[in-house]
């Protein structure tokens, strides 16, 4: 596979900035073949085929994380971890630059077709933030939601052992589509582009830097189980060490997207 032979799962972890040019050519070549092969549906085709070329070498990624020694907890605890979390985290930056450069750059016929899902998503979205919710009710809403994609990570990566790759790819995709959108509607407004991009990015990258953060780690913890349960028997003192290391990484997540949720609804949407 070309995209599998370019980085080696050594290499990333060690340089993980490396990751975030995959996700710049991994997302690109997905529009490219999606609009070629599926001209007259290719949205949910991009994430497909942008997860497929990441896919590969993140799995091999979490093979070399789950032989990790975990005995010994580093504070705080997802400092076990930090070589994989830089890994998803610069290829997620990489998808999330992509998707918004290409929402601004493409002609408006065919962006409506590369990001009609997204676009859709987004619109579900803001029709329930305009139904006059108080605050806490809508937090409540919130962090039904963001524990519903947090559960999806961890289940995906549970069951494909970077599965969860495709969770993270989508929320790029609607994350990109919405500052595309939120830049697009400045510079209609008379702003500039170096006004309008910072506007655009600064919106919802306050709350959603934590709440993605939050979904790397279940996908990290699912993905390090998946690949335990091949290498070692379910019994063993092994298994048990990764077993208890990724509980206190989903604890982890969990507490980190409660704190995401408070920040998007009473900073992003208070203010």
């Amino acid at each position: 596979m070309v995209f599998e032979s370019i980085l080696s799962p050594s290499e990333v972890r060690e340089k993980s900035w490396k990751m975030f040019l995959m996700g710049l050519l991994s997302s690109s070549a997905g529009i490219a073949l999606s609009l070629w092969v599926f001209p007259d549906n290719p949205s949910i085709s991009v994430v497909f085929l942008t997860t497929m070329a990441c896919i590969p070498i993140l799995v091999n990624v979490l093979k070399m994380e789950g032989g990790e020694d975990f005995s010994k907890k580093e504070f705080p605890l997802i400092g076990n971890h930090k070589d994989v979390l830089g890994v998803v985290f610069f290829l997620f930056f990489g998808l999330l630059l992509s998707f918004t450069t290409w929402y601004l750059v493409l002609p408006p016929e065919i962006k409506a077709r590369v990001f009609s899902s997204q676009i859709n998503t987004i619109n579900n979205i803001n029709s329930g933030i305009q139904g006059g919710y108080i605050q806490t009710t809508y937090l409540k809403i919130i962090l039904a939601n963001n524990f519903k994609v947090l559960f999806f990570c961890l289940l995906f990566s549970l069951l494909y052992g970077a599965g969860a790759i495709f969770i993270i790819a989508w929320n790029a995709s609607v994350l990109g589509t919405a500052i595309g959108n939120v830049i697009t509607s400045n510079i209609q407004n008379a702003l500039s582009y170096f006004h309008a991009i910072p506007i655009g990015f600064g919106q919802y990258l306050i709350h959603g830097v934590p709440e993605i953060i939050a979904y790397f780690m279940a996908g990290i913890a699912g993905g390090i189980i998946s690949a335990a349960v091949i290498r070692y028997k379910p019994r063993s003192k092994k298994f048990k060490e990764v077993l208890l290391d990724s509980i206190d990484l989903i604890i982890l997540a969990s507490v980190t997207l409660i704190i995401s949720g408070l920040i998007e609804v009473f900073i992003s949407l208070g203010g």
